[in-house]
């Protein structure tokens, strides 16, 4: 007589398939599933009880960060619709990440402190209507979530909310707004608004700033005889790089006379763009290891302050999880490397990223840094390594926004931030004054 358990996995397991013989060859007489195996097995599951639909969820979301073709989720979907009122409020905040991502439909839920972010990014990623909630008790990214979920003309009630970020929403939602923003007191909305207006004389003003927005709102000139003139004479190699790249993208050829000149700039990116748009052979250069100078991991502090004119976010290193990347990050800290680095990328409910000394996100330190894989969670406050392939991170970090464990074991997870209730302050432009240990 073959036991239940063994039954409920056949059932959901194809009969056929090495890894099924094995698994009932080691264990005949199995008792119950395990969180391990349905997160890391071979096999796709179905749960056979709620305490197990979190680890299901998360094996999906493993497989978008490591970009494997999607499992077919409909079984699931249907236990946990089936089983929605025996699932906790953690794993049913979970669903509705991952339904927001896929467009599945979630069941309802009563509005609560620990679902409504939620419940609201669920609605601004499928355009489901908004809960009825008081906005005027709702956080920074709460409300970003309620007015990215809100009908074109109902944002406008929210043009002068006190955060920038829902202030882009509207310009985001209702592009008509962009005319009365055009004062808006975020240089950011300001540059996007001037954008949406057509109004290039704001922006070429906007363009002889230093930094990220300096060059964003040189893309969006679209002038030829500027942007070549940007290219060929700007002292500022990441305004350079943009200008080359805006020229393109308006069918600009690069001139004949002009090819071994850029081919010799001084800006590696320019090099690299003007080789590939001419055809031209360009090998990136490599990059080496971890400097012999950089401290052990003993000498690193247990907590930092990052200091910022958006605000000071304490943040605990992972020393223990990501020992390299800790070393690494306090070595160019402690010598100076991130002050006056701005924040370059910033998307509300996602990141904010910064450590590219150009304020592209083309930059880093000259080295790279191993990549250390790690089980910790992207929630709001993770502080995380950027990179552009397993091995190839440098001095770029970024700060979870809100949860995205579609990130979870992609990318090397080494801080996290201790104070995350002013983390939406941060917006591109925002600079980094210094990073220090909480004790100096």
């Amino acid at each position: 007589m073959i036991c239940a358990a063994v039954i409920t996995m056949l059932s959901v397991v194809p009969s056929s398939g090495e890894a099924l013989d094995a698994m009932l060859k080691e264990h005949p007489f199995p008792v119950a599933q395990e969180a391990i195996l349905m997160e890391y097995g071979d096999r796709f599951l179905v749960p056979e009880s709620p305490s197990l639909v979190e680890a299901a969820i998360l094996r999906q979301f493993h497989r978008m960060a490591f970009q494997l073709q999607p499992e077919p989720v409909s079984s699931l979907a249907n236990y946990v619709t089936e089983n929605w009122t025996s699932l906790d409020t953690e794993t049913r905040n979970l669903w509705r990440e991952y339904a927001g991502r896929t467009g599945l439909s979630v069941p309802e839920d009563a509005v609560s402190s620990e679902n409504l972010t939620s419940i609201l990014r669920y609605c601004s990623e499928t355009g489901s209507t908004v809960p009825d909630v008081n906005t005027g008790n709702l956080t920074d990214l709460q409300r970003y979530y309620y007015t990215m979920s809100l009908p074109q003309d109902q944002v406008l009630d929210f043009i002068e909310d006190p955060c920038w970020a829902v202030r882009n929403a509207v310009l985001q939602k209702n592009p008509g707004a962009a005319f009365d923003m055009l004062d808006d007191p975020s240089p950011y909305v300001r540059m996007n608004a001037a954008l949406a207006a057509g109004r290039d004389d704001m922006l070429l003003e906007m363009a002889s700033a230093d930094g990220p927005l300096g060059h964003m709102s040189l893309a969006g000139v679209g002038q030829v005889p500027i942007l070549e003139d940007t290219l060929f004479n700007s002292s500022d190699p990441a305004k350079r790089a943009s200008a080359l790249l805006t020229l393109l993208d308006l069918g600009w050829t690069v001139p004949y006379s002009k090819v071994d000149y850029l081919l010799r700039d001084d800006y590696l990116m320019v090099r690299a763009i003007t080789a590939d748009a001419t055809g031209r052979s360009f090998a990136m250069p490599d990059e080496g290891s971890l400097p012999e100078e950089v401290p052990a991991l003993q000498e690193v502090p247990d907590r930092l302050v990052l200091v910022t004119d958006a605000g000071n976010f304490t943040m605990t290193l992972l020393k223990q999880q990501a020992p390299q990347t800790c070393r690494s990050f306090w070595y160019l800290a402690e010598k100076g490397f991130y002050d006056g680095i701005y924040f370059h990328r910033v998307i509300p409910g996602f990141v904010a990223q910064a450590g590219c000394p150009e304020g592209n996100g083309y930059g880093g330190p000259g080295y790279t840094v191993p990549a250390e894989n790690n089980t910790e969670a992207y929630l709001r406050g993770v502080v995380g390594m950027a990179d552009s392939g397993p091995g190839t991170a440098g001095s770029q970090f970024f700060i979870m926004l809100d949860s995205q464990r579609r990130l979870d074991c992609r990318y090397t997870v080494f801080a996290v931030v201790e104070n995350t209730t002013e983390l939406d302050e941060i917006e591109v432009g925002t600079r980094i004054l210094e990073i220090r240990s909480v004790s100096s």
